[in-house]
């Protein structure tokens, strides 16, 4: 994981902790603003990208 996309999961992971969706989405102006790039949430349960994986 590169450094820009740790930077921006921690802003992100920071604002949904303190205000929810609506840090989430503040945490994703700030990173695109600062040139980091946005975190989408993908709400899809069947995503492939995105569902947990498989416990064996």
């Amino acid at each position: 994981m590169s450094l820009r996309e740790r930077l921006t999961r921690t802003i992100h992971a920071a604002g949904l902790r303190i205000a929810g969706e609506l840090g989430g989405r503040a945490a994703n102006v700030l990173t695109s603003l600062l040139g980091l790039g946005r975190i989408e949430l993908c709400t899809n349960p069947s995503c492939t990208d995105c569902a947990p994986a498989p416990t064996a």
